[in-house]
């Protein structure tokens, strides 16, 4: 049941109804083939090393580790997503595995050296897949974690470019009700503590949906070539996943893209309070 204040914009909001993934993480050891958040990617055996030569007396590392191209350091796993462990999702893959490696040293930075990697076929027997790493793990900025997921239902928020055409600015910008009841079906949707998903409203993990922005910021709203595009991945964790002060970071992919399974043109964004 909608709020009184928000019941003659009702068929309006609901017209906005997508669904998005939440993803909630578990510190624990994970399978190479295994939705993840940091630890070692999903490679097989066949896969093409990345190369990074060094000078002697150092070795070159011939793992298919993507690495950062001036110091040869392995970039990090911020997030693998198996799909075939995840809820469908409109445009998204069903099947593969979706992998974003980033420089984890530049972290307001990301989109500097980030590398999608997109696997359309899953092998899940060990002996076929590349686990030769020799990697410091608890150098990286995120540990390993397991994902698990969760469908959910949104309303288009403040933060989205789109939201001004959507309702009648103008008649509701001196009702204080109206958006004290918005928030609480969409900003801030969740926010109680005994609620399991972390974060609050939809300053969440998760996959598809919309974004959240504390700022109300929308970095589509000025690209016109990026005003089809869905919200890829959103992260928001204070402990592990946060930019800025209890900020939030979006990875954005255009539709198009996203239904080829063409992943190597990201937007990333971020703001915090």
């Amino acid at each position: 049941m909608f709020p009184e204040s928000l019941q003659p914009y009702q068929k309006i909001i609901e017209s906005t109804a997508i669904p998005a993934v939440l993803m909630s993480f578990k510190e624990e050891k994970t399978t190479l083939y295994q939705s993840k958040i940091g630890g070692e990617p999903y490679f097989p055996n066949d896969y093409p090393p990345d190369y990074f030569y060094v000078p002697y007396p150092d070795t070159v590392n011939y793992t298919p580790w993507p690495k950062h191209p001036k110091t040869g350091r392995e970039l990090m796993l911020l997030i693998q997503i198996n799909f075939e462990e995840m809820p469908p999702l409109p445009s998204f893959p069903r099947t593969g595995i979706l992998q974003l490696f980033v420089d984890d040293r530049h972290w307001h930075y990301l989109e500097r050296h980030l590398l999608a990697i997109y696997h359309p076929k899953v092998i899940r027997k060990d002996e076929l897949l590349f686990s030769n790493f020799n990697n410091s793990l608890d150098a990286y900025r995120v540990q390993e974690h397991s994902i698990s997921f969760q469908k959910d239902v949104e309303y288009m928020t403040y933060s989205d470019f789109r939201f001004d055409q959507l309702l009648p600015y103008a008649d509701t910008s001196k009702d204080e009700r109206f958006w004290k009841d918005y928030s609480a079906i969409t900003d801030y949707r969740f926010s109680r503590q005994e609620k399991e998903v972390m974060g609050y409203g939809y300053g969440r993990n998760k996959i598809g949906g919309y974004h959240f922005s504390q700022n109300g910021q929308d970095p589509r709203g000025t690209l016109p070539e990026w005003k089809d595009s869905l919200l890829l991945v959103q992260f928001q964790d204070y402990e592990r996943l946060s930019w800025g002060d209890l900020g939030s970071a979006q990875f954005f992919i255009k539709r198009k893209d996203l239904e080829e399974l063409n992943f190597q043109d990201l937007l990333f964004h971020w703001d915090s309070t």
